[in-house]
């Protein structure tokens, strides 16, 4: 091949390059009607607007995603500290609640104190006794240095406890009106009828005795009735749940005590001669 023949060959892209920026010179010379911009200019949008379009969306998304993992993270941070400040004011409540409960119930023994004429000592429950099913003891945190003496009365602003039955220098241990073994003389309140009051080995008394012709009702009062020569006539034992059936020779009724044995935490011991305090 000549020289001749290779000459129009290499004319021929010169001449598509001229032609191709002469349509763009008269491309951007010439103004579209519609939009009022060049033609070249209205080209280029529309081959780059979807481009831009999608780089613009991949932008925002990409912007959102960081945007909203850094608003999670103070979020799950902000939620964290929430919760630990709930976590702490359920705890001070708890423990406000706790001391307003123990200011009560102190209250409470001290209006008692003021209004029996015994020497009333305090103290506070710090075992029970859980080897027997049918054993309801606890020991308490008073002795002999105390003051505290064998069958001393045991009560609680709500009503009786029990008695000591086993005295220590530094502890004393309370024999429950519940347990089976103990006994003690109770009535009813309206109408005085006497009768004696044992324990059922469970959370409740049983009241026998009683004669026939005796009109109970549920929710009598009960009372001590001082026969036994250990507890003081008229404090609260309970009140009359049921009756039961023992004998035809008189009747008998079941009795719920006044204190929550399974909650007594404070008691009080009643000294009849009032020395002074121990």
């Amino acid at each position: 091949m000549n020289e001749l023949e290779k000459a129009p060959r290499r004319s021929f892209p010169i001449f598509v390059g001229i032609m191709i920026l002469l349509l763009g010179i008269m491309s951007y010379q010439v103004a579209d009607p519609l939009t009022g911009r060049s033609v070249l200019a209205t080209l280029g949008y529309r081959i780059f607007s979807p481009v831009q379009t999608a780089l613009s969306g991949l932008t925002n998304i990409v912007a959102g995603g960081i945007r909203n993992y850094f608003l999670l993270t103070r979020t799950s941070k902000e939620n964290a500290r929430l919760l630990k400040e709930v976590s702490e004011l359920k705890i001070q409540n708890r423990m406000a609640h706790e001391i307003q409960q123990e200011n009560q119930r102190l209250r409470k023994m001290l209006e008692l104190r003021e209004r029996l004429p015994y020497l009333l000592i305090p103290g506070e429950v710090v075992a029970r006794d859980s080897k027997a099913a049918q054993s309801r003891t606890l020991m308490i945190n008073r002795g002999t240095r105390h003051g505290i003496t064998s069958e001393m009365p045991v009560v609680t602003p709500e009503g009786i406890v029990g008695m000591t039955i086993f005295v220590d220098v530094l502890s004393a241990k309370v024999l429950m009106i519940t347990d089976t073994s103990a006994s003690i003389g109770a009535m009813l309140e309206k109408g005085r009828v006497a009768g004696i009051l044992s324990g059922d080995g469970q959370n409740s008394c049983i009241l026998k005795f009683l004669p026939i012709n005796v009109q109970v009702k549920k929710g009598d009062l009960v009372v001590t009735s001082g026969q036994e020569g250990i507890f003081p006539e008229g404090l609260a034992v309970g009140r009359v749940f049921q009756e039961v059936k023992e004998s035809t020779l008189y009747r008998s009724f079941e009795v719920v005590p006044f204190p929550n044995f399974t909650s007594v935490n404070e008691v009080l011991f009643m000294k009849q001669a009032k020395s002074g305090p121990q």
